[in-house]
């Protein structure tokens, strides 16, 4: 075993995960990790054929597929929504399928993540059942993460293909020759690693899904291998391209991606978890070199899965993740503590005094699932650090790194020319 295997193995037990993989790639160069079982108390070992879950940070795949619809004519981005989706609800209508891409469209979250919710299984039952949730905001007066917005997208590809969802993925991954790669229920990807045998035939059932497109893409390590080198070498760069907001401020969110700069270089990320699965991927598009990581526990949260993805990354091409940060000097340090106290608030609301228009929106209706992120962990940071300032105009974005016994952890923070928070978001 590697020293780098081992450094993932060790963190992978610290953190619990039964099972993970980890594709790594930089300038051609490849490398997998392999670790535990494919499944708890299994003891069947995670292999290359292991499948695993992506949960939302599929969801560029689905933005993939629009960008590939609107090169072939079948769609354009700026069309609103209800030119293909007519029995969507009412105000919903003119939100276009950029936003709706870019979290911008300002339309609520359809989950409530509630143990005992029931998702409506067609389009009709969808859109009737979800028809009484308002738009929180405007088209483009703020960034709000939505499920929602995916959901619509996952519609408007089956409905201008004739098609389901499942097979204009499919159609993707072919002309792009990533083999391992599926659109899948969690179940089906826990079935599939007890029965070989399901895995060759698919997942049936999500081939006909109507309600489909926000994180239903499953991967075995050699399909996420073979879906990141296209990701580096050659994806449609738009899935990266970041609109501005209303105010003129920029949205580091592009097309299913965290779209950042550090330093010099173009890096963008995306995690996810559900129903016992969690994923990471990574890029540093400017060195091109790429994680994407994936394993079988799913605490509510991706703070794991992010540890290893971004560990594995920087060991494998050093200097290409933010672990690579040096601290610099803090000419505000009374202004960073305020952030810290913003952003890890032992489950306290924010003080929406501290914030710009865009996030007071998610304070005041963004509610338990949507609101401003809170980024207590149950246990306090022993460092809080400013690592990167980037100053543009009317806006600056810092960096900060949170450092704790078995993690490094890193928050990207949009300030006004005021000093309010317009966005955050880790990594």
């Amino acid at each position: 075993m590697s020293d780098s295997h081992a450094l993932i193995a060790r963190m992978a037990q610290t953190f619990g995960i039964p099972g993970l993989c980890v594709a790594l790639y930089a300038n051609g160069r490849q490398e997998q990790i392999l670790f535990g079982e494919d499944a708890q108390g299994s003891e069947l070992p995670v292999t290359s054929k292991t499948w695993f879950k992506a949960a939302s940070t599929g969801k560029h795949v689905t933005a993939a597929v629009i960008l590939d619809l609107e090169r072939a004519g079948l769609l354009s981005l700026d069309h609103p929504l209800g030119r293909y989706l007519p029995d969507a609800p009412q105000p919903w209508h003119s939100r276009t399928i950029s936003a709706l891409l870019n979290h911008t469209s300002g339309l609520p979250e359809y989950l409530a993540y509630a143990d005992d919710e029931v998702v409506p299984a067609s389009r009709a039952d969808f859109m009737a059942h979800y028809a009484r949730l308002a738009p929180i905001a405007e088209a483009g007066a703020t960034w709000g993460y939505s499920n929602t917005n995916y959901i619509l997208l996952g519609f408007i590809i089956a409905a201008v293909t004739g098609d389901s969802y499942s097979a204009a993925v499919h159609r993707l991954f072919q002309k792009t020759g990533v083999i391992g790669s599926a659109v899948a229920s969690p179940d089906w990807v826990r079935q599939a690693n007890a029965d070989p045998a399901l895995a060759i035939k698919g997942d049936l059932d999500s081939a006909d899904r109507e309600v489909i497109g926000d994180g239903d893409i499953a991967f075995t390590v050699d399909g996420a291998q073979a879906w990141l080198r296209h990701l580096i070498e050659g994806a449609d760069t738009r899935l990266f391209d970041t609109p501005l907001l209303a105010s003129g401020r920029l949205s580091p969110y592009g097309c299913g991606w965290f779209v950042e700069t550090m330093g010099e270089d173009h890096i963008a990320h995306h995690a996810g978890h559900y129903d016992g699965w969690t994923a990471m991927a990574f890029l540093n598009r400017s060195q091109k070199t790429g994680a994407i990581a994936l394993c079988n526990l799913a605490p509510r949260t991706t703070r794991a899965i992010r540890a290893v993805a971004l560990t594995a990354l920087e060991a494998f091409a050093p200097g290409s993740t933010p672990l690579g940060l040096q601290r610099v000097a803090d000419s505000n340090a009374q202004l960073t503590a305020t952030i810290r106290g913003q952003l890890i608030r032992r489950g306290a609301a924010a003080d929406r005094t501290f914030f710009a228009p865009e996030l007071q929106t998610a304070i005041d209706k963004g509610g338990p699932v949507r609101g401003v992120i809170d980024l207590w962990s149950g246990e306090e940071p022993s460092a809080f650090e400013l690592v990167e300032e980037q100053p543009s105009g009317s806006m600056r974005m810092l960096r900060y790194r949170l450092v704790y016994a078995d993690r490094v952890e890193h928050v990207l923070v949009g300030l006004t020319d005021e000093n309010k928070i317009y966005w955050c978001w880790p990594l």
